[in-house]
């Protein structure tokens, strides 16, 4: 009785698709396995806005991984999928985790005192933050979008372990493309103002427009820079898209142009969608 309780869209979400954790696994330990994500030691969250009353899940339930270089457009094209697929709700865990910060909630303090020491924040404490708005988004009956999180293919067998990811999208861009749109950026440093030499330089070369003010370049923003953080993402991620290449789920896009790469991303989107838009008009 309390199996059927249990959508394919929480099953699949708590174990996978194809783990067969759920036959060796009873009802109400499935059950307590998935209130334990909800809840993720409520400890944890005791800071939180409460939750709202909500809707039962959706069977057609999917999570969407979109990977990219930095500066390779993955902002513009998860923008695209997010107007183009409205069941898709974002889940940026840079976002998140600033948000958790500067709330000061639990999980943000436990975030802080890592980023403070200079360390990276431990996967377990991410992959709380992300269960904790992707179990409501699926209470909702929404799918989700994550951005920036798993990174490595050790943190995503970690998180395989809570959420079933089963669409990945991987853009793949120049290195030399995306180092010239990077360090073609300068910046007024008082007001924040930024300017880019490709699509939207200053009227005048490396003034600012309102003070007459000089443009800086941010050593990030620098080509010797850019290379260095480009050739370490390539490195941290080339496992972890063999890892979603192994499980079939992965689909890479080339280009230079998000207006280009979008509807082939478009296509095989509604091509993944296609049996959800089936079964919700039986």
């Amino acid at each position: 009785m309390m199996q059927a309780l249990i959508s394919p869209a929480i099953r699949r979400t708590i174990v996978g698709k194809s783990s067969p954790l759920l036959q060796r696994t009873s009802p109400t330990t499935v059950v307590r396995s998935f209130a334990s994500i909800y809840h993720a030691d409520m400890e944890d969250f005791s800071q939180d806005e409460p939750s709202t009353t909500s809707s039962p899940p959706s069977s057609c339930a999917h999570s969407l991984l979109i990977l990219g270089k930095p500066g390779g457009g993955k902002g513009t094209i998860s923008g695209k999928i997010l107007s183009d697929f409205p069941q898709f709700r974002h889940l940026s865990t840079g976002d998140q985790l600033r948000q958790h910060v500067r709330n000061g909630t639990k999980l943000g303090l436990e975030a802080k005192k890592h980023m403070d020491e200079g360390s990276l924040v431990p996967d377990n404490v991410m992959i709380q933050m992300v269960m904790k708005d992707a179990v409501e988004a699926i209470k909702n009956g929404q799918s989700l979008l994550l951005d920036g999180f798993p990174r490595t293919m050790e943190q995503a067998v970690a998180l395989d372990e809570q959420l079933d990811v089963d669409m990945v999208i991987n853009l793949c861009i120049p290195n030399d493309t995306i180092i010239e749109r990077i360090s073609d950026r300068w910046i007024h440093p008082a007001s924040g103002r930024v300017y880019n030499y490709s699509y939207k330089p200053p009227k005048v070369t490396g003034i600012d427009d309102e003070t007459g003010e000089p443009l800086v370049q941010r050593d990030d923003d620098k080509p010797e820079s850019v290379l260095k953080r480009l050739n370490k993402y390539e490195e941290a991620t080339r496992p972890l898209a063999q890892y979603y290449e192994d499980k079939g789920v992965i689909q890479t896009f080339k280009g230079t142009q998000s207006d280009v790469i979008y509807p082939e991303v478009r296509e095989w989107l509604e091509e993944q969608l296609a049996d959800d838009v089936k079964a919700n008009t039986i």
